[in-house]
């Protein structure tokens, strides 16, 4: 009775961590708002001539700015506007200043959509760089291929890549190369044989889920319905699966969420008795984000996580980030910073491959991109339209991620 009362107390305090944390988050949208001049009334000369240097150029932000994955926004909007300033202080990108066109998408689909929609119907807009979560972006990809703008998918399923749209990349490495590295992890150097995988029904993460058993099975690994335990994305009560896991003799758990179910997960292991020194835990890249490890606390401490991001920085690049990030803000970057962050490096980089700020120039430019040195990883063309190149493995020891290992899964 003490630990459910304990369990209960946990999802209060973090139900009003996240009320808290929604002025952080209103107060980032509105002075990003504030930064982006209203749409005046311009001759069709003055509004269709872009590349003038000394200009502007506009990039679409989609990002949770309300809502209960405003923390996530926040963290997106610093990273964003860190680069934006960082650019514009060296001159620009072409001799155009970047300015943000935010659209909120909340918490869920619908918002997000009709976000998107609004951006994509703005022709002063050049690129835009779309929602975390795979999902979202999947629905509106037809909506960029009939605008014909390069949109960058911040998320990190394989589903996006496999959408084979033309104006649609990715930053973040993605699923299939998550769920072999996951897998190997396991293996080879937690000796999992017989692992529970914990996985939410969203479709990033069932998508995840399905790549870590093919690679499992590729390791010799049978895995079977016994080994899975899916629950939806909006679940506060992970005892029963823990109570499962238990008796049911596992020798491992691998955990697949985004940053907020994760935070609880790792509470509600450690009250539930899961005890990373007898049965090893290992997560996706939300198990060593700050949202997870500042809301979880010690619980998440002795996890283990595949991470595109590795707090602190997995190279050169990574680190000039996370100091300037800190520097900047009094606090660790996180994932999301980090993927904004890039994405706009990446625009860059291509406009200057192309020489021009066209859309069509700018998305052919993309293609030029080689060995392009970002926080997440070197990035590189390839036919897939997915630009990451390196994996971290991290573990969590007294409340701070720690890089333990280094995987380039395709030369940049």
């Amino acid at each position: 009775m003490k630990k459910l009362k304990l369990s209960v107390a946990l999802i209060l305090v973090f139900a009003l961590l996240a009320a808290f944390t929604a002025g952080c988050a209103k107060q980032a949208s509105d002075s990003n708002n504030q930064n982006t001049p209203a749409p005046t009334q311009q001759s069709p000369a003055e509004s269709k001539n872009p590349q003038e240097e000394g200009g502007v150029i506009k990039i679409g932000i989609i990002a949770p700015m309300t809502g209960t994955n405003k923390l996530v926004g926040e963290y997106t909007m610093n990273g964003a506007k860190m680069a934006q300033e960082e650019i514009n202080a060296a001159g620009g990108i072409l001799g155009h200043k970047i300015e943000f066109v935010i659209g909120d998408e909340v918490d869920n689909m619908q918002d997000s959509v009709n976000a998107t929609t609004k951006l994509l119907s703005d022709d002063s807009i050049t690129a835009i760089i779309g929602s975390l979560y795979s999902q979202y972006c999947i629905a509106v990809m037809p909506s960029v291929a009939d605008a014909k703008i390069p949109y960058f998918a911040s998320g990190s399923s394989s589903g996006v890549s496999k959408q084979n749209n033309p104006y649609t990349w990715q930053v973040r490495p993605i699923d299939t190369f998550q769920g072999v590295t996951l897998a190997s992890f396991a293996v080879n150097k937690l000796n999992m044989k017989n692992p529970a995988i914990m996985y939410s029904t969203q479709s990033t993460f069932a998508s995840l889920s399905e790549q870590v058993q093919i690679a499992l099975k590729d390791l010799g690994i049978e895995i079977t319905e016994k080994n899975l335990f899916g629950f939806p994305e909006e679940e506060i009560n992970y005892d029963p699966y823990f109570q499962q896991i238990l008796a049911g003799g596992y020798d491992g758990i691998i955990a697949l969420s985004n940053q907020m179910p994760a935070a609880l997960i790792c509470q509600q292991a450690e009250i539930a008795g899961v005890n990373p020194d007898k049965i090893p835990l290992l997560g996706s890249t939300s198990f060593c984000s700050n949202v997870c490890i500042t809301n979880a606390g010690s619980a998440a401490d002795g996890w283990y996580s595949v991470a595109d991001w590795v707090p602190g920085g997995a190279n050169e690049r990574g680190a000039e980030f996370e100091k300037a990030y800190v520097a900047k803000y009094n606090a660790p970057s996180d994932l999301p910073a980090a993927t904004y962050y890039d994405a706009l490096y990446v625009i860059k980089e291509a406009a200057e491959k192309a020489g021009s700020i066209d859309r069509e120039a700018l998305n052919n430019g993309l293609k030029q991109v080689k060995a392009f040195p970002g926080a997440i990883s070197a990035f590189s063309y390839f036919e897939d339209h997915v630009f990451a190149t390196a994996l971290g493995i991290t573990q969590n020891i007294s409340g701070k991620p720690q890089a333990i290992d280094a995987v380039t899964f395709r030369e940049p």
